[in-house]
């Protein structure tokens, strides 16, 4: 199985052949600014002046490689986009607040003009984007439910919201629009959140979720693992034929990537609320792991690595899929839902049932 690559600390990244190679270089204050150098032994894409680096470098095989993460700075050169697009690696980069920035996504010769079509035909055809933006939805939800119950079973006292979602989801199965949908969503949501103080074993300051800046410990894990999760997301639409400017819920144009906010609705409640559970209950991650500044609060380096443990142990993580009868990891499960998409709209099938957590 090939593996995520997460850098934490400032890296200057090469190519040695066949293989990636990772020089950290001493750890300085992010410049916002670029420098381009010309100079063959040199030619690297730089924030502020190119350090000396620190000796302390590693080789990793090109093909072992899934997907890099990079949270520090990062110094390339075009031989490392080389052998990026040669063996099919996304970078996902993230700002020194731990928010998501953006991909180098390498060419994909195996893109499909005609699933594309169909894709943006799909969008544009009012019964066709309600019925799958409204089998995401209502799976989104029947997730959400399905934690809740998990966590009902083992003593929680949220019946009464999880009654509350399931009228909610009763509702959404009848929407007439994609506004109408997202309004039952976000209601369901709300609840949600709501009921995480009796799922958490100890006092946490969170009320509700507050995404630009986040206002607490809580909101910035949801920020950061859901930043994770879009990342995830997107490596596996890449590796699939679908286009991930092209949703069904998010509007076309009014976020970067409507697809990806899409699909990760489906899996969000099953692992990054999961995570945050997990680190919360087992005090893996505490207040004194968050920072505040005049842009919010965000993680400390040292909570970020734990819960990037935690989200590759949780996608990394294998189950058994019911209707396949053969065990499959989350990370699989996101890819099976993009070729779901697709044979859907190839007809190759009738109906698109997202995947359906069975807690």
């Amino acid at each position: 199985m090939k593996n995520n690559i997460y850098l934490f600390s400032n890296t200057i990244l090469s190519r040695r052949d066949n293989s990636f190679y990772l020089e950290s270089f001493p750890k300085s204050e992010p410049v916002h600014q670029v420098d381009f150098c010309e100079e063959e032994l040199s030619n690297v894409i730089l924030p502020g002046q190119n350090p000396e680096g620190t000796g302390n470098a590693k080789h990793i095989p090109a093909e072992s490689v899934e997907a890099f993460y990079s949270f520090g700075e990062i110094r390339f050169n075009s031989q490392f986009l080389k052998c990026l697009n040669l063996y099919q690696v996304p970078l996902h980069s993230f700002n020194y607040y731990g928010n998501y920035l953006g991909s180098f996504i390498p060419a994909n010769s195996d893109g499909s003009g005609e699933v594309q079509l169909l894709q943006f035909e799909a969008y544009s055809n009012q019964s066709k984007r309600l019925y799958i933006a409204k089998a995401i939805t209502t799976t989104a939800i029947k997730n959400i439910l399905a934690i809740l119950k998990t966590y009902a079973y083992q003593g929680a006292d949220i019946e009464e919201d999880i009654s509350k979602i399931n009228s909610i989801l009763d509702s959404a199965r009848f929407a007439s629009s994609v506004n109408e949908l997202l309004g039952f969503e976000g209601l369901a949501r709300n609840i949600y959140y709501s009921s995480w103080k009796e799922i958490f074993s100890k006092d946490v300051n969170f009320v509700k979720r507050v995404k630009r800046p986040p206002d607490g410990l809580i909101n910035s894990l949801i920020s950061f693992g859901n930043a994770l999760l879009y990342a995830a997301c997107l490596s596996e639409i890449y590796r699939t034929r679908l286009n991930p400017y092209i949703g069904f819920i998010h509007e076309t144009g009014d976020n970067k990537l409507p697809l990806v906010y899409d699909l990760s609705e489906i899996f969000k409640p099953i692992i990054v609320d999961k995570i945050i559970f997990r680190v919360i209950n087992l005090n893996m991650i505490n207040d004194d792991d968050i920072k505040h500044t005049n842009k919010g609060f965000y993680l400390k380096d040292e909570a970020r690595k734990k819960f990037v443990s935690e989200f590759e142990n949780r996608i990394s993580t294998v189950i058994q899929h019911k209707e396949l009868n053969r065990r499959v990891s989350y990370r699989s499960l996101i890819r099976m839902e993009c070729y779901k998409i697709i044979n859907y709209l190839l007809g190759k099938i009738k109906d698109y049932e997202p995947y359906k957590s069975s807690y």
